[in-house]
């Protein structure tokens, strides 16, 4: 009889733990249970190797939420992009992603609309949301972060549609950067002709190694070197100019240049105000040479005019 009494106080102990770990966990989860999260959305114009339903979505390493869908952006829109319109050719290639978030990382008993303005405030203040990895192990998560709104990395996706959830613009990660600038940058090698400079350059050492072996190289060291000689010691004559202008017995070479400033000013000055007898005198230099040249011509012609002779007769 006791055994059956002690059988039965341990079943009802079984059972009294239990309830008080389901009304604990109840409890504890009634919260999460009872309030929605807050759906966000984003469009990808990349790969989204490594993320997954699941992955973690981080605001400068604050956990917000999870990645709760991963899809085309076609696929979630079918009524505004559907199969050959033009809306699905421009918009097909980008990946949407839906996030599920707290609400309390927004705002403590914040209803949809005041979080939907906090999050424009910030989209405008230039929060983006790219695609991250945590070292190299490849596992991607949603990170959020902000940009340069004066100077964006890119141009912004225009959107024709009313997005379903709150709309945040991605940018592009730290991995498409780096790709896209290598790729650029191949792009840009293979349009160098490099056979066509590595030509030009051999031409060009050749041509450069003909004029040094036909330049007189010897000759010209030594002209080199006179030259050296000759400048150092016309510094040294200079120098030495310089040091008798300080001494008392020496040169004054600034006062004789000013000296000899003042006599050319002087001069110039007499020049200008005899300008017209100057010309008088120059036309009369003038004239009087053409007499003589005339004279010399005749004693060229009739040599006895020397000695007073008269000038030979014309003949008739």
């Amino acid at each position: 009889m006791s055994t059956r009494a002690n059988y039965f106080k341990i079943g009802v102990f079984i059972i009294v733990v239990f309830a008080i770990l389901a009304v604990g966990i109840i409890v504890l989860s009634a919260g999460a249970l009872t309030r929605d999260p807050l759906l966000l959305e984003t469009y990808i114009d990349e790969s989204v190797q490594g993320l997954s339903v699941g992955s973690s979505v981080y605001h400068r390493g604050v956990r917000l939420g999870t990645v709760k869908q991963i899809t085309f952006l076609p696929t979630g829109y079918p009524d505004k992009m559907r199969y050959g319109s033009r809306a699905y050719e421009k918009y097909s290639q980008y990946v949407l992603v839906i996030m599920a978030v707290d609400r309390s990382n927004f705002a403590q008993d914040a209803d949809d609309e005041v979080i939907w303005r906090i999050i424009d405030g910030w989209v405008a203040k230039g929060l983006r949301l790219k695609i991250s990895y945590q070292g190299i192990t490849g596992i991607s998560y949603i990170e959020a972060d902000y940009i340069d709104i004066d100077h964006p990395p890119e141009k912004e996706l225009q959107i024709t549609w009313e997005p379903k959830n709150i709309y945040i613009p991605a940018t592009r990660s730290l991995y498409k950067n780096i790709t896209d600038s290598v790729v650029s940058i191949l792009g840009t090698l293979n349009t160098i002709d490099f056979k066509g400079i590595a030509a030009s350059l051999t031409t060009t050492l050749d041509t450069l190694d003909k004029a040094v072996s036909d330049a007189q190289v010897p000759r010209i060291r030594a002209d080199l070197a006179g030259l050296v000689a000759d400048l150092r010691a016309t510094n040294e004559f200079v120098m030495g100019m310089l040091d008798k202008s300080r001494s008392p017995d020496g040169v004054n070479i600034p006062e004789t240049i000013a000296q000899l400033d003042i006599t050319l000013r002087r001069l110039d000055k007499f020049v200008a105000s005899q300008q017209s007898e100057v010309e008088g005198i120059m036309s009369n230099i003038r004239q009087t040479t053409a007499n003589l040249r005339d004279f010399t011509d005749k004693l060229k012609k009739y040599p006895g005019l020397v000695i007073g002779g008269p000038p030979p007769e014309v003949s008739k």
